[in-house]
C-alpha cells in the first residue's frame, strides 16, 4: 500500500474500526487515532498482510496489517468462498481446522469455525490445541477440501498466524493462494460476515469436533512408518516442547515405539503462550535450548530432542565421548536422516530425497552415494511435497524423505508437511542403531564429513523493519540482480541463477521466486532471498572443506562454517 496522508489513514482507521466485531481491537485502533501517533497507526495498515510461504502471519493487534478477529473472519470467508467455488456444485468436502497453544489461537479458531459454519461449509475441528502435523494428517485422512492451522510456529509470543493447506493436504500453491487473495478483495467487512456463534461448542450441523480417535490414528501411523529394520535399543532421551503442544503426542509416540526412558524438561512441558522461560521459542536459537541441554547433561542422556511450539520442527543435540553436548544444525540433522533412511531403503535406485535450494549442497553427495534420486525445490514444504507428488507420478520414484535446513523434516507419507514428532522418532531410531553398532552418534556424523567433505553453513538474517526497511531490501536485491559481485574474498563467481526469471524452463517446484543462487570457486555457494513472512533479507552461505589427515572432522567443519560466514558478510557489504 503506498503511503498516504495521516488524514487518509485516520479515515481508513475509522472505517476499519467500525467494521471490526471485536470491541478490544476496535477500541485500541480508535485510541491510536486519538493519540495522533502516526507511526503506530501506519503499523496497523502498512504493509497489509497477504499470503506468503505460511499463509498469514503477523503481530496480534488492530488493523489489516496485524492478526485479529476481523482479519480471521475475512480470510476464512474468502477461503470458504474459494473452496465452494472449486466444488463445482458437488457435495462439499470438509475443511479441517486446528490451533496451537498461543495466547489468541483458541479464540481465532473459534471465530474461523463460526465463519465456516455460517457459510454452510462443513468443518471438522480440533477442540483443544494440537500439533500442526496432526492437522495436516487429519486433512489428508479426511480428504479435506482444505485445512487450516491457527499458529505462528516458532515466532515470539506477540505473533499469530493462519496456515492453509489445499485439497492434497499440502500447503497452498498457485493458483489456490491467488484465488484466496482475489476472493478476499471482494469479501464484506468483518462485522457483516455471517457466523454461527455456537459452532465451536458443537451446536451446528456443519461443525464436527475431532478428538482422540484422530490422535490415536496419527500415533499409530507415525510408529508404523518407521523403517522395517528399526530397533529400540534402550536410550535415555531428554525432551522439551518449548512450552508448546508437542509433549502429549511425542510422549505417546516414543512410549509406543519402546523408548520409555524419556525425560521431559518440567519447566517447559506445559502449554504457555507467553513462553516464559525462553526469549524466542525457536530451537534454531542456541539460547532456547539451555534448559533442555542442562537436563540432558544432568541425566546423561543419549540425545536431546526439542520441538518448536507447534511441533512441526525438530532440533537436537548429541553428546561426545566426554559427555559434552553439541547442538546440530538443521543441515546436519537433514544429512543424518538422509543417510539413515537411504541406508534402509528397500530399493535405493528408485528412492527419492528432496530438499530445498537453501539447504546444504552436501545432500546431493550423500544421496548419489546410494544411487538414489535427488531433487531441489524452492523454499517451503509446499514445494517439497509438490515435487514428491510430481516425481512419484512421472518417474515412478518412491518417497524416502524431504526436508529443509530450518529444522523441518518429513519422514513419512501421512503428513505432507514437516513433522517434528515423527522426525524425533526417526532420529531416536538412528541413535539406537548407532548404539547397537558401538558407534557414538556424533562420530557417525563425523564419518559422513570425512567421506563427503565437511560442509559448513552460515545462515544470516538481515532484519530491516518497516516500509523503509522493505525499500532497502528491494534496492539490495535490485543491485544483486543487475550487478552481482565478480568475486568475494578472492573466490571467483562461477555463475548466478536468478529464479525470478526463466521459470518456463523449470518444473513448477523450481518456478518463479525472488531468489538468487551464487556459485563460487572452491565449493562455495550463497543463496539470497527475501523472507516470505517478515521484513528480512535471508542469506544461506555454504562452504566445503576437506578433512585433512587425522584431524577431527568437526575442526574442518568449523573452518568451513567460519568461511561461509565471512562470505555472507562480504556479500551484504557489497549490496549495501
Amino acid at each position: 500500500m503506498p503511503q498516504g496522508s495521516f488524514q487518509s489513514l485516520r479515515e481508513q482507521a475509522d472505517t476499519w474500526a467500525s467494521s471490526d466485531p471485536d470491541v478490544a481491537t476496535s477500541s485500541a485502533l480508535r485510541a491510536i487515532v486519538e493519540s495522533g501517533d502516526e507511526s503506530r497507526l501506519r503499523a496497523c495498515f502498512e504493509p497489509e498482510m497477504e499470503f506468503g510461504t505460511a499463509g498469514l502471519r503477523g503481530v496480534v493487534g488492530p488493523g489489516p496489517a496485524q492478526m485479529n478477529v476481523a482479519v480471521i473472519r475475512r480470510v476464512t470467508r474468502a477461503l470458504s468462498d474459494v473452496v465452494q467455488a472449486r466444488s463445482g456444485g458437488e457435495t462439499l468436502k470438509p475443511i479441517v481446522l486446528g490451533f496451537d497453544g498461543r495466547l489468541d489461537s483458541r479464540r481465532f479458531a473459534q471465530v474461523a469455525v463460526s465463519v465456516l459454519a455460517g457459510a454452510g461449509q462443513p468443518v471438522a475441528f480440533f477442540g483443544a490445541p494440537v500439533p500442526t502435523p496432526l492437522v495436516a494428517f487429519a486433512g489428508l485422512k479426511l480428504s479435506a477440501a482444505a485445512s487450516v492451522v491457527v499458529t505462528a510456529s516458532h515466532n515470539p509470543p506477540e505473533y499469530n498466524g493462519y496456515k492453509v493447506y489445499g485439497a492434497e493436504a499440502i500447503q497452498i500453491i498457485p493458483p489456490f493462494d491467488n484465488e484466496v487473495k482475489v476472493a478476499l478483495a471482494h469479501v464484506s467487512p468483518a462485522r457483516e460476515i455471517a457466523v454461527e456463534p455456537d459452532a465451536f461448542s458443537g451446536n451446528s450441523w456443519n461443525a464436527t469436533e475431532l478428538g482422540e480417535a484422530t490422535i490415536e490414528d496419527y500415533i499409530q501411523t507415525v510408529v508404523g512408518g518407521r523403517v522395517p529394520a528399526a530397533t529400540t535399543e534402550p536410550l535415555r532421551i531428554a525432551y522439551s516442547p518449548l512450552h508448546g503442544v508437542g509433549a502429549p503426542c511425542f510422549e505417546r509416540v516414543m512410549q509406543r515405539a519402546g523408548y520409555r526412558d524419556l525425560h521431559v524438561e518440567p519447566s517447559q512441558r506445559d502449554v504457555d503462550g507467553h513462553f516464559t522461560t525462553v526469549r524466542f521459542p525457536n530451537p534454531e536459537e542456541p539460547a532456547t535450548l539451555e534448559r533442555g541441554l542442562a537436563l540432558a547433561k544432568a541425566i546423561e542422556a543419549d540425545v536431546l530432542i526439542v520441538n518448536d511450539p507447534d511441533a512441526d520442527r525438530m532440533g537436537t543435540a548429541l553428546p561426545d565421548a566426554d559427555g559434552n553436548f553439541r547442538i546440530l544444525s538443521g543441515n546436519e540433522i537433514g544429512i543424518i536422516l538422509t543417510d539413515y533412511l537411504l541406508s534402509h531403503a528397500p530399493a535405493p535406485k528408485t528412492a527419492l530425497v528432496v530438499s530445498t535450494l537453501v539447504s546444504t549442497p552436501m545432500t546431493r553427495l550423500v544421496v548419489e552415494s546410494y544411487g538414489a534420486h535427488f531433487e531441489q525445490t524452492l523454499t517451503g514444504f509446499k514445494w517439497l511435497w509438490t515435487a514428491v507428488r510430481a516425481l512419484e507420478a512421472e518417474r515412478g520414484l518412491t518417497f524416502s524423505l524431504c526436508w529443509e535446513e530450518a529444522l523441518g523434516y518429513s519422514t513419512h507419507r501421512a503428513v505432507r508437511d514437516k513433522d517434528g514428532i515423527a522426525a524425533g522418532l526417526t532420529l531416536a531410531d538412528w541413535v539406537s542403531e548407532c548404539k547397537i553398532k558401538g558407534r557414538l552418534p556424533i562420530d557417525r556424523l563425523g564419518d559422513l564429513y570425512r567421506k563427503h567433505g565437511a560442509w559448513g553453513s552460515s545462515p544470516m538474517n538481515l532484519t530491516l523493519p518497516g516500509i523503509l526497511g522493505i525499500a532497502q531490501i528491494e534496492r539490495m536485491l535490485a543491485r544483486l540482480s543487475s550487478s552481482p559481485p565478480a568475486s568475494l574474498l578472492g573466490r571467483k563467481l562461477l555463475g548466478m541463477t536468478d529464479y525470478s526469471e526463466g521459470e518456463a524452463a523449470r518444473p513448477v517446484y523450481q518456478g518463479v521466486a525472488r531468489m538468487y543462487v551464487l556459485e563460487f570457486e572452491g565449493d562455495a555457494r550463497i543463496v539470497v532471498r527475501p523472507s516470505g513472512t517478515e521484513p528480512k533479507l535471508k542469506l544461506y552461505s555454504d562452504v566445503r572443506e576437506v578433512v585433512v589427515g587425522a584431524e577431527s572432522p568437526f575442526v574442518a567443519y568449523e573452518r568451513a562454517r567460519a568461511m561461509a560466514g565471512l562470505l555472507a558478510e562480504a556479500l551484504v557489504q557489497y549490496l549495501r
